[in-house]
Protein backbone atom coordinates (compact mmCIF):
# COMPACT_ATOMS: atom_id res chain seq x y z
CA UNK A 1 0.00 0.00 0.00
CA UNK A 2 1.48 3.36 -0.97
CA UNK A 3 2.23 6.24 1.63
CA UNK A 4 -0.06 9.24 1.28
CA UNK A 5 1.57 12.54 2.48
CA UNK A 6 0.48 13.56 5.70
CA UNK A 7 0.98 17.06 4.67
CA UNK A 8 -0.62 17.84 1.17
CA UNK A 9 1.14 18.42 -1.88
CA UNK A 10 -0.11 20.15 -4.72
CA UNK A 11 1.18 20.31 -8.26
CA UNK A 12 0.54 23.41 -10.47
CA UNK A 13 2.05 22.99 -13.85
CA UNK A 14 1.65 25.03 -17.24
CA UNK A 15 1.21 22.54 -19.99
CA UNK A 16 2.90 23.94 -23.65
CA UNK A 17 6.58 23.99 -23.31
CA UNK A 18 6.81 22.97 -19.93
CA UNK A 19 5.11 19.75 -19.25
CA UNK A 20 4.77 19.18 -23.20
CA UNK A 21 7.52 19.32 -25.62
CA UNK A 22 6.97 22.76 -27.16
CA UNK A 23 7.40 21.08 -30.93
CA UNK A 24 5.52 17.71 -30.83
CA UNK A 25 3.56 18.33 -27.35
CA UNK A 26 5.17 14.96 -25.75
CA UNK A 27 5.41 14.28 -22.31
CA UNK A 28 7.64 11.34 -23.26
CA UNK A 29 10.43 12.70 -20.91
CA UNK A 30 8.42 13.37 -17.74
CA UNK A 31 7.03 9.49 -17.62
CA UNK A 32 9.30 8.58 -14.57
CA UNK A 33 7.53 11.48 -12.30
CA UNK A 34 3.89 11.23 -13.52
CA UNK A 35 3.95 7.76 -12.72
CA UNK A 36 5.58 8.84 -8.92
CA UNK A 37 2.89 11.59 -8.91
CA UNK A 38 -0.02 8.74 -9.80
CA UNK A 39 0.98 6.05 -7.27
CA UNK A 40 1.05 8.74 -4.36
CA UNK A 41 -2.07 10.03 -5.90
CA UNK A 42 -0.69 13.92 -5.77
CA UNK A 43 -3.30 16.02 -7.58
CA UNK A 44 -1.62 17.72 -10.47
CA UNK A 45 -3.47 21.01 -11.87
CA UNK A 46 -3.16 21.83 -15.22
CA UNK A 47 -2.80 25.77 -14.75
CA UNK A 48 -2.73 26.76 -18.49
CA UNK A 49 -3.93 28.92 -21.26
CA UNK A 50 -5.48 26.26 -23.04
CA UNK A 51 -9.25 25.67 -23.07
CA UNK A 52 -11.85 23.44 -21.44
CA UNK A 53 -11.67 20.76 -24.68
CA UNK A 54 -8.33 20.53 -25.32
CA UNK A 55 -7.13 20.06 -21.49
CA UNK A 56 -10.12 17.53 -20.79
CA UNK A 57 -8.77 15.69 -24.21
CA UNK A 58 -5.14 15.82 -22.13
CA UNK A 59 -6.53 14.28 -19.40
CA UNK A 60 -7.69 11.79 -21.13
CA UNK A 61 -4.82 11.06 -22.43
CA UNK A 62 -2.66 11.07 -19.23
CA UNK A 63 -5.23 9.45 -17.10
CA UNK A 64 -4.79 12.69 -14.89
CA UNK A 65 -8.28 13.45 -12.61
CA UNK A 66 -7.41 16.82 -10.80
CA UNK A 67 -8.91 19.75 -10.69
CA UNK A 68 -8.03 21.77 -14.08
CA UNK A 69 -7.19 25.47 -14.30
CA UNK A 70 -7.89 26.93 -18.23
CA UNK A 71 -7.32 30.34 -20.10
CA UNK A 72 -4.34 31.77 -17.57
CA UNK A 73 -6.19 31.46 -14.16
CA UNK A 74 -9.82 32.80 -15.72
CA UNK A 75 -11.69 29.73 -16.16
CA UNK A 76 -11.20 27.41 -12.89
CA UNK A 77 -12.98 23.73 -13.11
CA UNK A 78 -13.68 21.03 -10.28
CA UNK A 79 -15.74 18.77 -9.06
CA UNK A 80 -18.37 19.70 -6.83
CA UNK A 81 -20.20 17.45 -4.44
CA UNK A 82 -22.78 16.04 -6.41
CA UNK A 83 -19.99 15.20 -9.20
CA UNK A 84 -20.57 17.70 -11.51
CA UNK A 85 -18.19 19.90 -13.47
CA UNK A 86 -18.03 22.69 -11.61
CA UNK A 87 -16.67 26.47 -13.14
CA UNK A 88 -15.49 29.43 -11.41
CA UNK A 89 -14.51 32.71 -13.75
CA UNK A 90 -13.10 34.97 -11.60
CA UNK A 91 -12.16 37.63 -14.13
CA UNK A 92 -14.39 37.91 -17.03
CA UNK A 93 -16.47 36.50 -19.57
CA UNK A 94 -15.30 35.86 -23.43
CA UNK A 95 -18.52 37.15 -24.35
CA UNK A 96 -17.68 40.67 -22.41
CA UNK A 97 -14.12 40.41 -23.29
CA UNK A 98 -15.38 40.39 -27.46
CA UNK A 99 -17.66 43.42 -26.98
CA UNK A 100 -14.57 45.77 -25.93
CA UNK A 101 -12.20 43.91 -28.19
CA UNK A 102 -14.65 44.95 -30.92
CA UNK A 103 -15.00 48.54 -29.56
CA UNK A 104 -11.63 48.94 -29.76
CA UNK A 105 -10.95 47.64 -32.82
CA UNK A 106 -12.93 50.59 -34.26
CA UNK A 107 -11.00 53.07 -32.49
CA UNK A 108 -7.99 52.09 -34.61
CA UNK A 109 -5.76 49.64 -32.83
CA UNK A 110 -4.68 47.00 -35.16
CA UNK A 111 -4.75 42.72 -33.84
CA UNK A 112 -6.11 39.64 -34.92
CA UNK A 113 -7.77 37.30 -32.24
CA UNK A 114 -8.59 33.68 -32.05
CA UNK A 115 -12.43 35.00 -32.73
CA UNK A 116 -11.37 36.38 -36.26
CA UNK A 117 -9.41 33.14 -37.52
CA UNK A 118 -10.72 30.06 -38.87
CA UNK A 119 -9.49 26.76 -37.47
CA UNK A 120 -7.24 26.34 -40.38
CA UNK A 121 -5.80 29.72 -39.55
CA UNK A 122 -5.08 28.94 -36.10
CA UNK A 123 -3.97 25.68 -37.22
CA UNK A 124 -1.30 27.06 -38.89
CA UNK A 125 -0.42 29.65 -36.40
CA UNK A 126 0.10 27.18 -33.74
CA UNK A 127 1.43 23.77 -35.51
CA UNK A 128 -2.08 22.37 -34.20
CA UNK A 129 -4.33 20.09 -36.19
CA UNK A 130 -7.30 21.17 -37.90
CA UNK A 131 -9.54 19.87 -35.08
CA UNK A 132 -7.30 20.74 -31.88
CA UNK A 133 -7.19 24.11 -33.23
CA UNK A 134 -10.91 24.74 -33.28
CA UNK A 135 -11.03 23.06 -29.65
CA UNK A 136 -8.43 26.16 -29.05
CA UNK A 137 -10.69 28.15 -30.16
CA UNK A 138 -13.54 26.98 -27.71
CA UNK A 139 -13.24 30.17 -24.97
CA UNK A 140 -14.74 30.64 -21.50
CA UNK A 141 -12.84 33.46 -20.43
CA UNK A 142 -9.77 35.11 -22.72
CA UNK A 143 -8.76 35.62 -26.21
CA UNK A 144 -5.41 35.42 -27.42
CA UNK A 145 -4.72 37.72 -29.72
CA UNK A 146 -1.36 38.63 -32.51
CA UNK A 147 -0.45 42.09 -32.53
CA UNK A 148 0.06 44.34 -35.24
CA UNK A 149 0.97 47.86 -34.06
CA UNK A 150 3.76 49.12 -32.48
CA UNK A 151 4.89 49.04 -28.67
CA UNK A 152 3.31 52.55 -28.43
CA UNK A 153 0.44 51.34 -29.62
CA UNK A 154 0.50 48.10 -27.83
CA UNK A 155 0.65 50.72 -24.38
CA UNK A 156 -2.42 52.68 -25.45
CA UNK A 157 -4.19 49.40 -25.78
CA UNK A 158 -3.58 47.99 -22.64
CA UNK A 159 -4.53 51.12 -20.89
CA UNK A 160 -7.54 51.28 -22.93
CA UNK A 161 -8.33 47.46 -21.83
CA UNK A 162 -7.78 48.62 -17.92
CA UNK A 163 -10.43 50.92 -18.49
CA UNK A 164 -12.80 47.78 -19.17
CA UNK A 165 -11.28 46.19 -15.83
CA UNK A 166 -9.07 44.25 -18.77
CA UNK A 167 -5.65 43.35 -19.47
CA UNK A 168 -3.10 41.70 -21.33
CA UNK A 169 -0.64 39.12 -20.92
CA UNK A 170 2.21 37.74 -23.05
CA UNK A 171 1.93 33.73 -23.52
CA UNK A 172 4.37 32.16 -25.32
CA UNK A 173 2.73 32.75 -28.96
CA UNK A 174 0.07 35.36 -28.25
CA UNK A 175 -0.84 38.18 -26.08
CA UNK A 176 -3.89 37.03 -24.06
CA UNK A 177 -6.22 39.71 -23.30
CA UNK A 178 -8.54 38.25 -19.72
CA UNK A 179 -9.97 40.20 -16.90
CA UNK A 180 -8.49 40.86 -13.73
CA UNK A 181 -7.04 37.22 -12.91
CA UNK A 182 -4.03 35.64 -13.71
CA UNK A 183 -2.36 31.24 -12.79
CA UNK A 184 -1.85 32.54 -9.08
CA UNK A 185 -5.74 33.05 -8.56
CA UNK A 186 -6.27 29.57 -9.27
CA UNK A 187 -3.00 28.37 -7.00
CA UNK A 188 -4.68 30.06 -4.01
CA UNK A 189 -8.33 29.28 -4.98
CA UNK A 190 -7.26 25.43 -4.36
CA UNK A 191 -4.75 26.00 -1.62
CA UNK A 192 -7.50 27.18 0.75
CA UNK A 193 -9.94 24.28 -0.48
CA UNK A 194 -7.72 21.48 0.31
CA UNK A 195 -6.65 23.31 3.42
CA UNK A 196 -9.95 23.40 4.49
CA UNK A 197 -10.61 19.83 3.33
CA UNK A 198 -7.40 18.47 5.02
CA UNK A 199 -6.94 21.10 7.92
CA UNK A 200 -3.54 21.73 7.16
CA UNK A 201 -2.18 24.43 4.73
CA UNK A 202 -0.84 22.20 1.43
CA UNK A 203 2.57 22.43 -0.39
CA UNK A 204 2.48 23.92 -3.51
CA UNK A 205 4.73 23.12 -6.43
CA UNK A 206 4.71 25.38 -9.63
CA UNK A 207 6.35 24.80 -12.81
CA UNK A 208 5.89 26.96 -15.89
CA UNK A 209 8.04 28.83 -18.65
CA UNK A 210 6.36 31.81 -19.80
CA UNK A 211 5.80 35.48 -18.46
CA UNK A 212 1.88 33.94 -17.87
CA UNK A 213 3.91 31.88 -15.27
CA UNK A 214 5.28 34.28 -13.77
CA UNK A 215 2.64 34.89 -10.83
CA UNK A 216 1.99 31.32 -10.05
CA UNK A 217 5.68 30.77 -10.12
CA UNK A 218 5.91 33.54 -7.37
CA UNK A 219 2.98 32.74 -5.31
CA UNK A 220 4.40 28.62 -5.06
CA UNK A 221 6.51 27.18 -2.70
CA UNK A 222 8.58 25.57 -4.56
CA UNK A 223 8.73 27.33 -7.96
CA UNK A 224 10.59 25.38 -10.94
CA UNK A 225 11.26 28.04 -13.94
CA UNK A 226 11.51 25.78 -17.56
CA UNK A 227 13.79 27.93 -19.57
CA UNK A 228 12.10 29.48 -22.18
CA UNK A 229 13.15 29.16 -26.25
CA UNK A 230 13.71 32.85 -26.31
CA UNK A 231 14.76 33.88 -22.50
CA UNK A 232 14.69 32.71 -19.50
CA UNK A 233 12.47 34.06 -16.83
CA UNK A 234 13.78 35.30 -13.33
CA UNK A 235 11.21 35.72 -10.63
CA UNK A 236 10.72 37.33 -7.09
CA UNK A 237 10.55 34.15 -5.23
CA UNK A 238 14.14 32.84 -2.97
CA UNK A 239 12.90 29.40 -3.57
CA UNK A 240 13.10 29.32 -7.36
CA UNK A 241 14.93 26.70 -8.93
CA UNK A 242 15.70 27.08 -12.99
CA UNK A 243 15.99 23.25 -14.68
CA UNK A 244 18.41 22.37 -16.83
CA UNK A 245 16.31 21.33 -19.84
CA UNK A 246 13.58 22.70 -22.04
CA UNK A 247 10.16 21.17 -21.35
CA UNK A 248 9.15 17.79 -19.89
CA UNK A 249 12.92 16.56 -19.67
CA UNK A 250 13.45 20.01 -17.68
CA UNK A 251 10.17 19.21 -15.74
CA UNK A 252 11.10 15.82 -14.43
CA UNK A 253 14.82 16.46 -13.94
CA UNK A 254 13.41 19.12 -11.13
CA UNK A 255 10.13 17.72 -9.91
CA UNK A 256 11.50 13.85 -9.35
CA UNK A 257 13.80 14.86 -7.12
CA UNK A 258 11.56 17.60 -5.33
CA UNK A 259 9.16 15.27 -5.09
CA UNK A 260 10.95 11.98 -3.29
CA UNK A 261 12.41 14.54 -0.71
CA UNK A 262 8.87 15.77 -0.07
CA UNK A 263 7.57 12.49 0.10
CA UNK A 264 10.28 11.06 2.44
CA UNK A 265 9.98 14.08 4.66
CA UNK A 266 6.00 13.90 4.97
CA UNK A 267 4.65 10.24 4.19
CA UNK A 268 3.38 8.95 7.06
CA UNK A 269 3.49 5.19 8.15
Amino acid sequence: MNRQPSTPIIIFTDLDGTLLDHHDYSTRAAKDTLALIHKHAIPLIFNTSKTLPEVQQLRRTLENTSPFVCENGSAIYYHNATGDLACELPGASYTDILKVLNELRKDGFSFRGFNDMTDTEVAAITGLSTEEAHFARQRAATEPLLWRGSEEELDTFAAALAHHDLRILKGGRFYHVMGKADKSTALSFFSAQYEKEYGTKPITIALGDGENDRAMLEAADFPVIIPGDKSTLTIENPAAVTASFKGPKGWNEQLLPLLEKLLKETCSG
